[in-house]
């Protein structure tokens, strides 16, 4: 399946859980969605074998620490099929898919898992170790 006929195919997907007729697209071509105060994104990679990631940028300017880490740590012994890491300053949750056998029913749990951990720990996190969510009400 060439890059073109995945996007079209994840937006196809997308488009259904969202339960909207066009999506918003980023500069990038990435599908921005909001729940609660958190952001994730979902974009299909630009090599083969293509996969189909849903990233969060949970907090920002936060600082690297054995205590973040252990919590990161934490989070991804205790919730199947996420990575929770910082990097340059931001803790990120992620999760990616094969394209190639990608059904619906699993980018919509991926979506589901994401949006709901990062808005679940964010406010957590953030009493903890600062930073700062992408949204601070909860809109």
């Amino acid at each position: 399946m060439s890059r073109e006929t995945t996007v079209a195919y994840v937006d196809k997907i997308l488009a259904a859980y969202l339960e909207t007729d066009s999506l918003v697209k980023d500069e990038e071509g990435d599908v921005p969605v909001r729940r609660g105060s958190a952001l994730y994104y979902v974009r299909v990679g630009h090599r083969e074998p293509y996969r189909v990631e849903v990233v969060s940028s949970v907090l920002s300017d936060v600082e690297e620490s054995y205590e973040l880490l252990k919590a990161l740590n934490e989070i991804n012994s205790g919730i199947y099929g996420i990575q929770a890491y910082h990097r340059k300053g931001r803790v990120i949750f992620a999760t990616d898919l094969l394209a190639d056998t990608l059904q619906a029913e699993e980018l919509e749990r991926a979506c589901a898992l994401i949006s709901g951990c990062a808005d679940k720990y964010d406010d957590e996190l953030q009493a903890r170790f600062g930073g700062r969510k992408t949204f601070e009400d909860e809109g």
